[in-house]
């Protein structure tokens, strides 16, 4: 398994299928939602189930692009503390606030995965970023918003200087912004 086994897609590829995680981290709730083309509508999971779900879906689906709402890069400024990637960050706290533990669950989530020998790699991965929201949505619904909506929503642009969240993070995952 080469050292970097998941790869920032940037690429505009339409005909690939999404695994989409609206990650949670929770000791005892289903708090990740999961979906996938044969599951559109989502399921919740606890953490734990969720990545074992996710490697089967690895296994089984031809060149996946692995979509997770979670902070999977980050900026600092000169003085070394957090600062916003892009403007849809601005005048938010997911920077430094909530989506630090998101950050902590993704990397969890990634060296789990790569625990698996069967692992194909690269896996692509890319992040979503929903959380302008005007009520309060469930995890699936979230994770079944992201899967139809990916395609026609545009990559964000995004500040220069950023670096991968995690070393198993070949190149600066492309982030889209969706709303509900």
């Amino acid at each position: 398994m080469p050292q970097q086994p998941f790869e920032a897609f940037e690429r505009e590829l339409t005909n690939l299928p999404l695994i989409v995680v609206d990650i949670g981290y929770s000791s005892r709730r289903k708090s990740c939602g999961l979906a996938w083309p044969d599951k559109p509508s989502g399921i919740d999971l606890e953490f734990g189930q969720a990545v074992e779900e996710i490697r089967k879906l690895l296994d089984h689906l031809a060149n996946p692009v692995l979509v997770l709402e979670a902070v999977l890069s980050t900026f600092h400024q000169h003085s070394g503390n957090p600062d916003y990637r892009g403007p849809f960050e601005k005048g938010r706290g997911w920077y430094w606030g909530s989506g630090a533990v998101s950050l902590i669950a993704a990397q969890r989530l990634l060296r789990q995965l790569t625990k698996d020998p069967g692992l194909e790699s690269p896996v692509l991965l890319a992040e979503a970023f929903l959380s302008n929201k005007m009520q309060r949505t469930g995890h699936k619904s979230d994770a079944g918003v992201i899967l139809r909506q990916f395609w026609h929503t545009q990559p964000e642009a995004l500040r220069d200087g950023l670096e991968p969240a995690s070393n198993l993070i070949r190149g600066i995952p492309s982030i889209r912004v969706f709303q509900v």
